[in-house]
């Protein structure tokens, strides 16, 4: 291994936490590199938050277009949607998005580096650049921020299905004629109720007793009336039992239900279930249950309180100004691997929100 090149602090990932803590990090003087494998600042600006409602937006002047004639607007021919032209307004939103990082890292003194990170030492990266090369890094202080990968149920062949997450169906440049979502929580919901409103025939598989299992029965209740009235088919308490077929041609789902089971045939599954963390170098949609870090970070709502902290992040300003909080900091040894485990917790604080896997 070659002589690393040392960081005063090193970030493994670019999302919502590590790029501000870098920003400010950078900005104070602190010699600082994040490594990115594609994703520039994250999930939120390419593939989750901006980009889902980019989509919505453009679903929703879909469905008050077909409602015109309700607001006195009369239309007479018929109304389409073209989803490569709603695809690309999307990308040009992300285009000016990922620039802005860019500018961002520019002006704070950061370094960006778009590769693949993987531990080979006590706080040192062996990066795998994109364009082919190598680099070790090393840093004082080490940071994690490297999200959550799509959970694929372990249905027998939906695998193989090769069914779209949340990141395929914002890059369609087609309408599905019958799109099946698996999952009735909040990414499944809002995708199906897009793709219903741009023209699809959508129907909802959820395994739970109802829609958004963490709400109160009478919110999923209204909202499953508020799906079904666009016409949206909503099967709860349905278990997926098989999958044949592939994503994007002909899809056929056996689903058993309180009634009994059924066939079902679309173009296209979805698959709004869920996420895992990722572990470090993983490409895995397998939980990651057994490997430890230097500090891993949750991004917090800007309408959220502050949590009280103790141990020796308290008073990092990094931390307090940008609501960006540890959610466990693992002790001496600074040491990320499979099977290891900390030499001790200096720190415990709480998760400040649910994984980003919009």
């Amino acid at each position: 291994m070659s002589e690393p090149e040392q960081f005063e602090v090193l970030i493994l990932g670019s999302g919502e936490a590590g790029k501000l803590l870098a920003w400010h990090m950078a900005q104070s003087g602190r010699r600082t590199a994040v490594v990115e494998r594609r994703w520039v600042g994250g999930s939120c600006p390419n593939i989750a938050c901006l980009p889902s409602k980019n989509e919505i937006w453009s679903a929703r002047v879909a469905h008050l277009t077909q409602h015109a004639a309700q607001f006195g607007t009369m239309i007479t021919g018929p109304v389409t949607t073209d989803m490569a032209k709603v695809r690309q307004r999307k990308r040009n939103m992300v285009e000016g998005e990922i620039a802005f990082h860019l500018r961002n890292y520019q002006t704070t003194g950061g370094e960006l580096i778009m590769g693949t990170g993987r531990f080979v030492a006590p706080k040192t990266l062996e990066v795998r650049l994109n364009d082919g090369r190598t680099r070790v890094l090393a840093g004082d202080q080490v940071f994690l921020n490297i999200g959550t990968h799509a959970a694929i149920p372990s249905v027998p062949g939906l695998e193989a299905a090769r069914p779209l997450t949340h990141i395929e169906a914002l890059e369609l440049d087609y309408l599905p004629s019958h799109l099946v979502v698996l999952g009735g929580g909040y990414v499944g919901l809002e995708m199906a109720q897009a793709y219903r409103r741009f023209g699809s025939r959508v129907t909802i598989i959820q395994s739970g007793p109802q829609l958004m299992t963490r709400e109160d029965p009478d919110v999923a209740e209204e909202m499953q009336r508020i799906l079904s009235d666009e016409g949206i088919q909503i099967l709860v308490a349905a278990e997926t039992l098989n999958v044949n077929g592939r994503s994007g041609e002909e899809v056929g789902l056996t689903i058993r239900t309180p009634s009994g089971e059924q066939q079902i045939e679309c173009s296209d599954i979805l698959v709004g279930r869920g996420a895992f963390p990722t572990p470090p170098g993983s490409r895995s949609n397998r939980p990651a249950s057994s490997w430890t870090a230097v500090a891993t970070f949750a991004s917090m709502s800007g309408s959220r309180q502050r949590h009280p902290m103790s141990g020796p992040w308290a008073n990092v300003p990094a931390v307090r100004s940008l609501r960006t909080y540890p959610t466990t900091i693992f002790g001496s040894s600074g040491t990320i691997s499979p099977e290891g485990t900390a030499a001790r917790t200096i720190g415990w604080f709480p998760t400040a929100c649910s994984p980003t896997h919009r």
